[in-house]
């Protein structure tokens, strides 16, 4: 196998085992401070594109972005003042529409550690790492292999209006085949994204 797909399984194997090992993912509750909801759903909707020379993109694609996702927050919390934060795992599930170029949907399997600052108990900034798999059938010049990986960085910002919530986030989002079949020229985008807590 080529050194640098060897190099990408490995990082891939360590973001899982890093996530799922998290007190956030296995459900601890060290300080017990609140008890948080099973079933806090997001849908977030946005778009997205691609830019080209940054890095190695060579193509420009324009995507909507419907994400549903799933937080296992921790109650355990560090720092203090206006650093005060919680982290939690995100589990989404994105589906990616290609609107230009006029291709096959993407749809995804993603995992984030967030990292949510709660000094404020309605305004609360966040920060989001994370990646997974995606499988389409889009065929993008300079591309190749249907099934790929992702991964991505965002910054946002949560508003908490009692059971229902409101967010908006920038995410930076790379994807490729990690160099598992050639071409491979990764897209490199931006995505804006807004975000509703559904009441259930």
């Amino acid at each position: 196998m080529h050194h640098r797909q060897i190099i990408l399984l490995r990082l891939y194997s360590l973001l899982a085992t890093f996530i799922v090992s998290s007190p956030g993912f296995a459900g601890d509750n060290p300080d017990k401070q609140e008890k948080f909801s099973d079933n806090n759903w997001y849908l977030l909707v946005g778009a997205g594109s691609s830019h080209p020379g940054w890095g190695a993109t060579q193509e420009k694609v324009d995507t909507t972005d419907i994400i549903l996702r799933h937080p296992y927050p921790q109650a355990r919390t560090r720092g203090k003042s206006w650093y005060l934060n919680r982290k939690s795992v995100l589990v989404e599930i994105p589906l990616t529409l290609l609107r230009d170029p006029d291709e096959p949907a993407m749809i995804g399997f993603t995992m984030n550690v967030n990292w949510t600052f709660i000094a404020s108990q309605r305004l609360q900034p966040f920060i989001l790492i994370g990646g997974g798999p995606v499988y389409t059938k889009a065929e993008i010049p300079g591309t190749s292999s249907r099934l790929k990986g992702s991964y991505q960085a965002g910054i946002g910002l949560g508003l908490l209006l009692g059971k229902f919530g409101l967010s908006v986030e920038y995410r930076y989002h790379h994807l490729s085949n990690g160099g598992f079949k050639e071409p491979n020229d990764p897209l490199n985008s931006s995505k804006l994204l807004f975000g509703i807590k559904l009441p259930f």
